[in-house]
């Protein structure tokens, strides 16, 4: 068994990335091809020489480029217990509430925000060109890390079958 201290020395606080797409108009663009190509391919014994459907699916691909390069992967961190607490209590709710949601989702957000680093303002600012499901996904990241516990050794399915699959080669 080891030693507590160095236990204590080898922790670290959990973390975990959000990837959001910032360039909306190509999402919203994507979205309109993906209904035109389900309704293209309705077309019963079409081929595809000739089929509409071969531009929209070209141009979905090449969506799919540019929008990975609007692609900004947001990392956080879980703050320490103390510091958790903290914040909650500068940010007391009212009327059954436990916490103003108007002011404590922005600071938690920018107090775990490690890549990029965000100040309160900073994140204000951007929460403004971000959609409520963006906002949400950023903060329910962060109160995810810091309160719930995560699986002691995690498990993948999709990368243990692909090990697998490799018959042992790495």
């Amino acid at each position: 068994m080891p030693d507590i201290e160095d236990i204590i020395k080898g922790t670290t606080l959990r973390e975990t990335t959000v990837p959001l797409c910032l360039a909306g108009e190509l999402q919203g663009e994507y979205e309109a091809l993906e209904r035109q190509l389900t309704d293209a391919a309705t077309l019963v014994g079409e081929s595809l020489a000739g089929s509409p459907r071969v531009p929209i699916a070209e141009r979905m691909e090449d969506l799919r480029a540019e929008m990975a390069e609007h692609l900004v992967e947001f990392r956080f961190r879980a703050l320490g217990h103390q510091a958790w607490s903290d914040l909650r209590a500068a940010h007391p709710g009212g009327d059954g509430q436990v916490f103003n949601p108007d002011t404590f989702g922005p600071a938690a957000v920018a107090a775990c925000a490690v890549e990029p680093a965000m100040t309160v303002e900073q994140y204000k600012r951007l929460a403004e060109k971000l959609t409520y499901g963006q906002q949400e996904a950023l903060f329910g990241a962060v109160w995810e890390l810091n309160t719930t516990v995560a699986t002691a050794v995690p498990f993948s399915l999709l990368a243990s079958a692909t090990v697998a699959g490799l018959g042992g080669e790495k």
